[in-house]
């Protein structure tokens, strides 16, 4: 268009033959720039060939402007030299501007072929300087004016090449960042995505470009993506951060991790912009990790199970032979005999001892590990175990000492747990010391903001403990020596026990050794205070207590029903046996009873279910007491045998002064407190 008005304005000047080859010259020229820049205004990327055919056919229609100029000039008239010397001044303007846009050289090149062609004009006609004053003062005014203008706003050409700044450092961020960065349409169709998704996804952007977002998602994870799309048109500056699973191009699955918002234009949304990264090796990290998770609870569950079954099948026969033992002791035996039954019978508690000490250990490691504080005398404690431990501190030629002070003040703890750590601290005194003497002390302080300070020490002249040993006393499995196991027995857990206790009483227990010479072990902590004492409610019966009772023994092993029938009989009770729950139940609808020892896993019918069929009868058997006798002694078991209706549990291995109390307490104290099965020395364990 602008070659045609170059021609037509040069018909005024010049022969028409002189424009028209003008004109055409310049057409062809135009065409020639146009065909060389049309791959680049439609964004398509082009090379050095179509590059340089642009560059000449914009140098040469700018020589061909200024041959018009020329052309004009020749003319000798004061309108050609204007025209001629406008067009050459513009064509400088321009080139000047493509490589140097600031303000004000933009104005400068705009204001100077006006001042040339005033100037021509004023010249021709002969008019002097002073003549022209009033026309070059209103130039200069307006100059000023926009030299004002142009310092005070940017022009275009720098905000266009700022433009461009930013888009070169967008494109080089683009290109070279490992995170996937797209942009879709409100209906998930790509509108741009960067070339990092050759990398992640295996598809070329320009692949892309026109696909939806869901053709490659994969349809479990659609409604994610979909949530979050809602979650976001209802609060459109909300980002969301989702991860789902796509479809590589190669065909496999890939995790992805994006960070979404919405693109919002003149308040309304126009798409979705996002940042995504490639987080399978997480993800699968994160699974695995949950699977071996799963995978240790289901090993933990089984380790339970198997325990809960290893008490039972060890204490089972563990209850007929420490039962038989102590029937035994009223039997008339040679002295060498009765050696051979005490020995037999320290062995069993010995290793009824091992296993309440592993089942004590599963409930500590399990968080389950719970005291039941109640009101204690501990020097009255403390006197019991003592008198216990006396008789085989004897034996060994040791003397055991025990002095007390403020041991007769009561105190809440919990007297099973406080017991067994004593005898853990003066068992193992005794166990591992060959001459000399125990000393046991007891020190109960007075009350500090309502809590008694308890300490136990307890001293031997025994092995003693190797320096490198100590760090590793109180780990579980382990003694201070490897041969200890062998000499003096043992499972290395007692004193790991011990430590676990005091710190659940809020306490702890350190020692002083030194090898050779002997250990000084101390047990720390603070008790509350209780104003008066509470006397234990259920205690050990009078064999008289059991006389004229009829009791119901089911029980499906022969040596326990031996055991308990003969002991049971001893004391003059009338005990009629049912080897399951069958028979029993059957026994219950036909005679009258007092009471009813009922084992629990036995064939056709168990105890639990024994004893919920005995709840519905009619009449008075219904409400006869049942006692379980059961090695099953775990905290959730206990509370399933009373939820079928059972009474009370006594644990097995049987302690029959356990078991005439709980009979004393059914049949003879009904308002008195069951007894818990650790008051015998068994364990529950959750």
């Amino acid at each position: 268009m602008f070659a045609i008005l170059g021609g037509l304005a040069g018909v005024l000047l010049l022969p028409w033959g002189v424009c028209l080859a003008w004109t055409l010259g310049c057409l062809g020229l135009e065409a020639f720039g146009w065909f060389a820049s049309r791959r680049q205004a439609r964004g398509q990327v082009v090379n050095w060939g179509p590059r340089t055919a642009f560059v000449a056919a914009y140098l040469a229609v700018n020589v061909w402007w200024v041959l018009l100029g020329v052309l004009l000039w020749r003319t000798g008239t004061p309108q050609g030299e204007a025209v001629g010397s406008l067009i050459v001044a513009v064509v400088g303007a321009l080139i000047v501007l493509l490589f140097y846009n600031a303000p004000l050289v933009f104005l400068l090149a705009g204001a100077a072929p006006a001042c040339v062609v005033i100037a021509i004009f004023a010249l021709a006609d002969g008019r002097d300087w002073r003549q022209m004053a009033p026309i070059w003062v209103v130039l200069g005014l307006g100059m000023v004016f926009c030299l004002g203008r142009a310092i005070e706003t940017p022009s275009v050409q720098e905000a266009q090449r700022r433009l461009n700044h930013a888009l070169e450092n967008y494109e080089i961020l683009a290109e070279n960042i490992t995170d996937v960065m797209a942009r879709s349409d409100m209906v998930g169709a790509y509108q741009y995505v960067s070339p990092a998704c050759l990398g992640i996804y295996g598809y070329r952007p320009d692949e892309l470009i026109g696909m939806s977002r869901m053709d490659i998602v994969d349809p479990a994870c659609a409604g994610i993506a979909i949530d979050a799309f809602q979650r976001m048109l209802a609060d459109p500056d909300r980002t969301e951060v989702i991860t789902i699973r796509l479809r590589h191009k190669a065909g496999h699955w890939l995790w992805v991790q994006s960070s979404v918002k919405l693109v919002s234009e003149d308040g309304a949304p126009v798409g979705v912009i996002d940042v995504s990264r490639d987080v399978t090796a997480q993800v699968e990290t994160a699974a695995a990790l949950e699977a071996a998770r799963l995978e240790a609870e289901a090993a933990t569950r089984a380790k339970d199970e198997f325990l809960a079954n290893i008490s039972h099948e060890i204490r089972t026969p563990m209850n007929g032979i420490l039962g038989a033992l102590h029937l035994l002791k009223t039997e008339a035996i040679s002295p060498q005999g009765r050696d051979l039954m005490r020995m037999a019978d320290d062995s069993g508690h010995m290793l009824s001892q091992l296993l309440n000490d592993i089942l004590d250990v599963s409930r500590i490691e399990s968080g389950q590990f719970e005291l039941a504080p109640e009101p204690v005398q501990p020097g009255e404690m403390l006197d019991g175990v003592a008198g216990l431990m006396e008789g085989r501190a004897q034996a060994k030629g040791l003397a055991l000492r025990w002095t007390t002070t403020g041991g007769d003040l009561w105190i809440a703890a919990d007297p099973v747990r406080l017991r067994q750590a004593m005898f853990n601290l003066i068992g193992n005194a005794v166990k591992f010391t060959a001459a000399g003497h125990v000393a046991v002390r007891l020190d109960v302080g007075p009350a500090v903001e309502g809590s008694h300070p308890v300490t136990l020490e307890v001293e031997d002249t025994g092995i003693g403990i190797a320096a490198d040993a100590q760090a590793h006393l109180f780990e579980r499995f382990r003694q201070a020596r490897g041969d200890t196991a062998r000499h003096f027995g043992g499972a290395g857990l007692g004193l790991s026990i011990t430590r676990s206790l005091a710190r659940l009483m809020g306490g702890d227990v350190t020692f002083t050794s030194v090898e050779g010479q002997g250990s000084v072990f101390c047990l720390r902590f603070d008790a509350p205070g209780v104003a008066a004492p509470v006397l234990a409610a259920a205690a050990a019966a009078a064999p008289a207590l059991l006389d004229g009772l009829n009791i119901l023994l089911v029980e499906d092993n022969p040596a326990n029903r031996l055991v308990a029938h003969t002991l049971l009989t001893s004391l003059g009770a009338d005990v009629m046996e049912a080897k399951d729950g069958h028979e029993g139940l059957a026994a219950m609808r036909a005679g009258a009873f007092d009471l009813v020892l009922m084992d629990i896993q036995m064939p056709r019918m168990d105890g639990m279910a024994c004893a919920r069929a005995i709840r519905g009868l009619d009449g008075p058997a219904r409400d006869v007491p049942i006692l379980a006798l059961t090695a099953n002694v775990m905290a959730h078991q206990v509370e399933a045998y009373r939820a079928a209706g059972m009474d009370g549990v006594v644990a097995k291995p049987i302690s029959p002064t356990l078991l005439i109390a709980e009979i004393g307490r059914l049949a003879g104290a009904p308002d008195a407190e069951p007894l818990r099965p650790e008051a015998a020395g068994e364990t529950v364990v959750a």
